[in-house]
């Protein structure tokens, strides 16, 4: 932690180790009264979680073995902080298995200093038979807080199906695009669905993500084969008659094989929200294998009206790229406040995902950098 982009950093190492599963990630987060919160290292795992004894003092972490109920934290999957309009700090995570889990949320207290279950239930539910897999809560300019996600039978990843939706204005009601209010927990027989995809149409889960056009309308964009089997980008808005998606690009032998368990290889990123440019076009945006697609769709009909590539962070991040066969990864950080910053990113190296699989070698550490790159 450090106090200011030209400040010292003062580091504190937690007992926990992150082995070679990509799932194994780990996210902090702020709460009101300046505690830093950790998480991570967690795929089917028994709760790991930091908290600190002092605000804003990164070396008084210590580690909490129960937020709130320990039979519900013995397995835990894809931790996630939430910050809420007024700054109160949610965590949500997956309790149970790929295939078979639930949706828990819980709220933090800064007076008590406490954890609680913001529903008394889960949030979605797959009845043993089924799992979400999520993009957010988002905080829209709209207000909503939205929510998009794919269902899974198996931890079979060729088994996602079926792009779901809910919004809230207060994490704690949930709603339809169309205001109908939800009866929680979500199941896949009461979820509205975004589009119909069936198992094994290339559908790809956490690829999901939700912006707004100029009339606030949620607009998903996501991958999934075409006709003629090549796993393509496409578009879904909700529209006065429902949900419409249009196919925005036309890639060849694009197809991502995802009848595989653990974290895939692949090559097709969908993970940009689409956004409205100055002109009001509406710019979806996509990684195939090392290129970037921009593409700009009519505001009113979604047609595609061009093509294009684009490079995502600045150039002088490169330089922190040494020359062996580990790829450089870059993220742009989150400020404090929750918003995204376009001034500060992360740096590092590290290997693709194996699904999940121990490498025969060992890859050695690599350099963990913020770099502060000026906006022109």
């Amino acid at each position: 932690h450090r106090a200011s982009p030209t400040g010292g950093w003062r580091m504190h190492k937690l007992p926990s180790f992150l082995g070679w599963d990509s799932h194994n990630y780990v996210t902090a987060a702020i709460d009101k009264a300046g505690h830093f919160h950790v998480t991570g290292n967690l795929h089917g795992d028994r709760l790991v979680y930091f908290r600190t004894t002092e605000s804003y003092d990164v070396r008084s972490l210590k580690r909490v073995d129960v937020m709130v109920l320990p039979e519900k934290e013995a397995s835990v999957t894809s931790p996630y902080f939430i910050t809420g309009k007024d700054g109160t700090l949610y965590f949500k995570f997956r309790d149970g298995g790929s295939g078979d889990g639930v949706e828990i949320y819980y709220v933090f207290d800064t007076g008590t200093r406490s954890w609680s279950r913001l529903h008394e239930g889960p949030l979605v539910d797959g009845e043993g038979e089924r799992n979400g897999y999520f993009v957010g809560p988002s905080l829209g300019s709209d207000g909503y807080f939205h929510l998009a996600w794919v269902w899974r039978e198996t931890p079979n990843a060729s088994t996602n199906h079926d792009i779901s939706y809910a919004r809230s204005r207060d994490l704690l009601n949930w709603e339809r695009s169309d205001g109908g209010p939800y009866q929680l927990p979500i199941t896949l027989d009461s979820a509205e669905i975004v589009a119909p995809v069936q198992v094994e149409q290339g559908l790809l889960n956490n690829h999901t993500p939700i912006g707004l056009d100029a009339a606030n309308r949620p607009v998903v964009t996501y991958q999934r084969y075409d006709d003629g089997g090549n796993s393509q980008l496409y578009a879904a808005r909700r529209e006065a008659e429902g949900w419409r998606s249009v196919k925005v690009s036309e890639w060849k032998d694009s197809r991502q094989d995802l009848a595989r368990l653990g974290a895939l290889p692949i090559t097709l990123f969908v993970k940009e929200p689409v956004f409205i440019a100055g002109n009001g076009d509406l710019v979806a945006r996509a990684k195939l294998d090392d290129t970037y697609y921009e593409y700009r769709l009519d505001p009113e009909s979604l047609a595609v009206k061009s093509q294009s590539e684009y490079e995502p962070f600045p150039s002088g991040l490169n330089s922190d790229d040494i020359a062996n066969e580990i790829p450089l990864l870059v993220r742009p950080l989150r400020l404090i406040d929750g918003s995204d910053s376009s001034e500060f990113f992360l740096t590092w190296e590290a290997l693709p995902p194996n699904q999940d699989k121990a490498l025969n070698s060992i890859t050695p550490p690599s350099t963990l950098r913020v770099r502060y790159v000026p906006v022109e």
